[in-house]
């Protein structure tokens, strides 16, 4: 089962069994982009098993599905807004809060592990920003994990308007930080 704390009241909501709620990209995976005399729409070119749950969310998600599609190098921003539960609005409430990056590493299991917190290192927005295992990767796929975290950082940070988050997604710290973890850490199996 999979639960969201309301903002307002604090309380937890079911929103749906995780073994059955579709994700945006495998709906996009079946998905097309249909030029009309509109513009374009979102066509499901499915038919196979539970077609009509991927035709529900096609019907519900349609502006999302849109602009995933018409934006590709964007979708890590929209499966993350998904995981975490944001949406641009509910990211605007966090535009004058003071947020940095965080960055942890648990040397048992190995994972790097990178999000949104505040200035308690309290995690933010629900969801880690990059969760990867240091044993299983290259250096050159780490340094690209590492380009596409901050790539999604600077991306949340510009939808909430957060300049203070926007400055961290770009600073070098971070790149030599999670460096230097690779380096010291990182061992070939």
């Amino acid at each position: 089962m999979e639960f969201r704390q309301e903002l307002e009241t604090g309380t937890f909501k079911m929103i749906g069994n995780t073994e059955n709620s579709l994700k945006i990209k495998e709906v996009a995976e079946k998905c097309r982009l249909v030029k009309t005399e509109n513009g374009v729409k979102v066509e499901l070119a499915y038919t196979g098993p539970n077609a009509s749950k991927y035709m529900q969310y096609v019907e519900k998600h349609k502006e999302e599905l849109t602009k995933y599609l018409m934006n590709p190098d964007e979708s890590d921003l929209f499966e993350w807004m998904e995981l975490s539960h944001q949406t641009p609005t509910s990211l605007r409430k966090h535009e004058k809060e003071k947020l940095i990056l965080y960055v942890n590493f648990d040397q048992e299991t190995r994972l790097v592990m990178t999000g949104i917190a505040d200035e308690n290192v309290t995690m933010k927005l629900g969801a880690p920003l990059m969760e990867i295992n240091v044993d299983q990767l290259t250096r050159d796929e780490f340094k690209l994990h590492i380009f596409n975290m901050l790539l999604l950082a600077d991306e949340i940070a510009v939808l909430m308007g957060n300049t203070d988050l926007r400055k961290m997604s770009n600073i070098q710290i971070v790149k030599t930080y999670l460096s230097e973890i690779y380096d010291k850490f990182h061992e070939n199996p």
